[in-house]
Order: C-alpha cells, then structure tokens, then sequence
C-alpha cells in the first residue's frame, strides 16, 4: 500500500504547445470523465483580429465595439472567436453558427440541440484566456495576474472567512497578494461551476486550498447549494499568473491540455 501523500495537492500545469486540430469531418472526443483546458494566449490571434471579429454573433461584435480601448476590444474579440472554434471542434458546428443561452445568472451554454451534454466555460486576465471543456459535469474556470491587488484590506474583509484571513497574514508581505489571488479564483471557479456567480458573498465560504480537490471546499455557511459538491483543483496557466479549475466530477477527471493558435483548421 502506497503512503498517503502529503504536503498541498498537485497543481495543473497548461500546455504552451498548439494542439494539431482534427480535420473538419472529425469531431473531437470527449470523455464523461474527461477534463480539456485550453490556453488561449492573446498574441496568437492578434494578426487574425479581423477574420476572427467575423465569427462572432452579432451581439458579440456589437458588444466589441463598445469597448473604451483597442486593447480590450482586440482581447475580447480573440478570446470569443477563440471559444466558438473551440467548441465547433467538438459540436462540428461551424464557429459563426454556435448559439448560447444563459442561465438566471448569466453562465452561458450551447443552445439545446447542439451541445447535448458539452458544458465549458471562459476565464481571461490581461493577455491570457482559459477555455475549460466537460461533458454530463458542471464545470468553471477562473485564472488572473499576480498583482497588487487594490484596496486590499477592504477586499480581505469582502472576501475572505475570518479563518481565510488569518491564512493569507501568516504569509510574508511580499507574497499575501498572491495568496489573496489563489482564494479568488478558487472561489470564483466554485461560484462558476455551481452556477451562481460573483452576486454571491464570497466570504461565506471558506477554502482550505491544501485539502484534497474534493475537500477544499469547508464551509459555505448554507448560502450555497449542498449539491452538486465541486472538485477544486489549482492551476498554473504560464509563469505569473494563478489560476483554478472546478468541476462536478465524481471522481478526479482526466486532463488533457491544449493550446489554441487562430488559423488552425486542420485542413
């Protein structure tokens, strides 16, 4: 019998590499049991800006153009177009044809009838975006970039639990911003996966970030749903930023990672 392990959990680290897509005519597969993280790096579509604005829905592209800056216009075109020819690699339904409907929250899904059991969700921070992908389980993803994070006290009082706090002044100054950012995306990525988002308080749940995937969650103080119960496992996108991943697997998925370049239709 192995030992049981000790110290935190294991982290997930995302492929930098391109996925060579499968040509048109073949969907790509996804298991009940699977987990598929994409990374969507920003750079990768700058040059095809223009092609990718033309796969957007047209609520997408007018949304784009209200953005006060270019950069946050091009980051949410790439990000976008990113998504839906993500998912037309597994729904083998052209990007620009994909249609979402949102929940009483506002967490998207395929419409019925294209996705079947596909569920995915979206996460970015500066020049980065994560794209999660499962199939019959819930799913959410949240990552940013290691920062100072802004009125910082006041965000520690909004949304950490008192033991959350006490966690994050046992660190070293330097690094209780990084710490602060880990609880955010792992409570934002738990918030995602059950469907209830960022309207809920956040400092009534409390995570204990070096417990099992399964246990991390330790109270939520009968804000939030008993069920489904979430699986929370950490996330290293690329050097610089934190990142986690919730899903309502029963056991621990299998991951695959992939990275997604514009222009790669497989053909």
């Amino acid at each position: 019998m192995a030992p049981p392990r000790t110290g935190p959990p294991p982290m997930i680290q995302l492929s930098t590499k391109p996925f060579p897509l499968p040509l048109p005519a073949r969907q790509l597969e996804i298991g009940t049991n699977d987990l598929h993280l994409w990374r969507v790096s920003l750079e990768d579509g700058l040059a095809d800006v223009d092609q990718l604005h033309k796969s957007l829905s047209d609520a997408e592209q007018l949304r784009a153009s209200k953005f006060f800056t270019e950069n946050l216009a091009q980051q949410y075109v790439v990000y976008h177009a990113a998504l839906r020819d993500i998912l037309s690699r597994y729904l083998g339904v052209v990007p620009a044809k994909i249609a979402y409907q949102a929940s009483s929250y506002g967490k998207p899904n395929v419409i019925t009838g294209q996705a079947g059991t596909l569920q995915f969700n979206l996460t970015h921070s500066s020049e980065l975006a994560v794209v999660a992908v499962t199939k019959g389980a819930e799913v959410g993803v949240d990552i940013e970039r290691i920062r100072e994070v802004r009125s910082f006290a006041s965000m520690l009082e909004r949304c950490l639990s008192d033991a959350e706090r006490k966690d994050i002044c046992a660190h070293q100054e330097t690094e209780q911003h990084r710490h602060f950012l880990r609880f955010w995306t792992h409570k934002e990525a738990y918030l995602k996966t059950i469907g209830v988002g960022l309207r809920a308080p956040l400092d009534r749940v409390t995570l204990d970030l070096l417990a099992p995937d399964a246990r991390k969650v330790v109270n939520h103080f009968h804000v939030f749903p008993n069920t489904p119960s979430v699986r929370l496992m950490e996330l290293v996108p690329c050097e610089g930023f934190v990142g986690a991943v919730g899903t309502t697997h029963v056991d621990s998925p299998e991951i695959k990672t992939f990275g997604w370049v514009s222009g790669r239709s497989g053909e």
